[in-house]
């Protein structure tokens, strides 16, 4: 079994991290230019920089508004909008990060950019206590978008409160002022309305007790503490989430009380699962990182790791999603899990497509492949090439996703994974519209539509149907 490739912690991502993107500053010249040709080159720049806005702002009053609408921001610099507009909820870190990006897009200088973090590190700041101030966290970003429509206005010589605006538009939205935080709090109290009482084994059905043999983990040896867990799966099983963490915090408590850390491991990260379901991501990241450190199955260790990466990088915080991610790709690597490891090495992969970065983007990609390959399953190995094709197109590294998109067909074929099949040839069929080939486009969509017939997912039907339609 291949597991020579999969990193130790902590010393895998080494450099990755100091990569920056940078401007050019107007003063950084050869010292033999004249003063003439100084003169001229930022003229040019100032010309350039206000064709830059004045494009920005009439092309639909700027990068904010129309792409908002499509929930699919990009900015200039290639930084994803780190808002997901589609969702209800907001963390006022994503907040932060896309009013940075705003600075960027519009080309702020280094002084206006200075301002800007001034009133940016207060809301960063008041965002880490255990209650903010709703009031002064508005207030600060009021000022700084007033800045940076300053800047705007002088620049375009014409009002401009396009920035504003969006931030008004942003408090209308549900806010979660509290960012997360990485280093997880101590203590935690559950106040969901509390479950039945957890029922003796007689009340537990056969049918339920089968649950046992679904679960990733391991079943507890005591009777009582098998019953508990057991039935905490059930509830979650259903979807009655309250329940569930009622149950698995009982389960935690009564394991401890035994000795039982393993077993307390596993409802710690359950309940990290269920609190992430419900947004309440401090809590989330405490019971995830609880069942990492206590547990000593490098399975569990590696799933909490992997769901911690995610919460991290929903965030678009960068850094520790990437930290977390490599513990998942290293503890699965050690316990021998080749699905798991695949998950978090796409993962990584995604993370750096959403970044442009071709150079570490393919290095994951290419370790992806790797492992996938070693795998049993033809659904994973297919939704693992589907993710990496994805990737590709992003990059614009499109004839490379169209061979990736045949892999992934070629599995979901033999695996009868017919919605995965659809989508494939639908993302083909938009590529070969790109290069202008409307024929070979239609044959993708057809079979795109043959294959959906097989499944019920009336949302991509209709979207492969307006597609043919479109053609």
């Amino acid at each position: 079994m291949y597991n020579s490739i999969y990193p130790g912690y902590g010393n895998y991502y080494s450099g990755l991290n100091n990569r920056q993107i940078t401007r050019k500053k107007d003063d950084e010249k050869n010292s033999h230019q004249s003063q003439s040709a100084q003169n001229t080159e930022q003229e040019e720049r100032r010309v350039s920089q206000n064709t830059q806005l004045q494009q920005t702002s009439q092309n639909s009053t700027s990068v904010f508004q129309t792409q908002i609408q499509q929930n699919n921001i990009v900015f200039p610099n290639g930084e994803k909008s780190a808002i997901d507009y589609t969702k209800k909820h907001i963390n006022i870190t994503q907040v932060v990060k896309d009013f940075k990006n705003t600075a960027n897009a519009i080309g702020a200088p280094d002084d206006i950019k200075a301002e800007v973090q001034s009133y940016l590190s207060l809301v960063e700041s008041q965002s880490q206590k255990e209650s903010p101030n709703q009031q002064i966290i508005q207030s600060n970003l009021k000022n700084a978008s007033q800045i940076l429509d300053a800047y705007i206005t002088d620049t375009l010589k014409k009002p401009s409160t396009v920035v504003e605006n969006w931030v008004d538009a942003l408090f209308l939205q549900q806010i979660d002022y509290k960012a997360p935080n990485q280093a997880p709090k101590e203590t935690l109290q559950t106040d969901f309305v509390a479950a039945e009482e957890i029922p003796s084994s007689s009340d537990i059905s056969a049918e339920e007790q089968t649950a046992e043999k679904k679960n990733d983990f391991y079943i507890p040896g005591d009777k009582q503490l098998k019953n508990m867990f057991i039935r905490a799966k059930k509830y979650a099983a259903v979807d009655n989430k309250e329940k569930a963490l009622h149950a698995f915090q009982q389960v935690a408590d009564y394991a401890e009380e035994t000795g039982d850390i393993q077993t307390a491991a596993i409802a710690y990260y359950e309940q990290g699962l269920i609190y992430d379901d419900f947004n309440r991501t401090e809590d989330a990241l405490y019971n995830l990182d609880r069942a990492s450190k206590q547990s000593d199955d490098n399975n569990i260790k590696a799933r909490a790791h992997l769901s911690m990466g995610k919460i991290y990088d929903d965030y678009v915080n960068f850094e520790p999603a990437v930290d977390h991610y490599c513990a998942a790709v290293s503890f699965a690597g050690e316990s021998d899990n080749l699905n798991l490891q695949t998950k978090a090495l796409s993962d990584l992969t995604k993370i750096h497509a959403a970044r442009y970065d071709k150079e570490n983007t393919f290095m994951f990609m290419n370790m992806t492949d790797t492992i996938a390959e070693e795998t049993r399953s033809g659904k994973i190995k297919g939704i693992t090439f589907a993710s990496n094709a994805d990737c590709c197109e992003k990059l614009n590294e499109k004839a490379r996703a169209l061979k990736y998109y045949g892999k992934s067909a070629r599995l979901y074929t033999q695996e009868g994974y017919y919605e995965g099949l659809a989508k494939d040839y639908s993302k083909a069929a938009d590529i070969m519209v790109q290069y202008g080939n409307a024929a070979k486009a239609k044959k993708l969509l057809s079979k795109a539509y043959i294959a959906i017939q097989k499944c019920d997912n009336p949302e991509l039907k209709q979207e492969i149907v307006d597609k043919i339609t479109s053609l």
